[in-house]
């Protein structure tokens, strides 16, 4: 493979790879990543929520306060 030849090549590859980055980067696609990163955030939000107040739950029990709201069913004393 001569010299041209090579340069043809690297030449045809980068005009790929500049189309290929165009796409990655194109307001359509940067949208629907944001929008399922964001939705894939809450969800691990919530998960992780959750998990960590069911083994905290019996610690915040034995808090008076939160113990007396609990067994009034009322957060805010009416």
């Amino acid at each position: 493979m001569n010299l041209e030849e090579q340069r043809d090549k690297i030449i045809d590859e980068l005009i790929k790879l500049n189309e290929k980055v165009e796409r990655q980067l194109s307001f359509g696609r940067m949208f629907y990543v944001g929008i399922i990163y964001g939705v894939g955030f809450f969800i691990g939000s919530a998960i992780l929520a959750t998990i960590a107040l069911g083994v905290l739950a019996p610690i915040f029990g034995d808090i008076p306060f939160v113990h007396d709201i609990f067994t009034r069913g009322n957060m805010f004393g009416r």
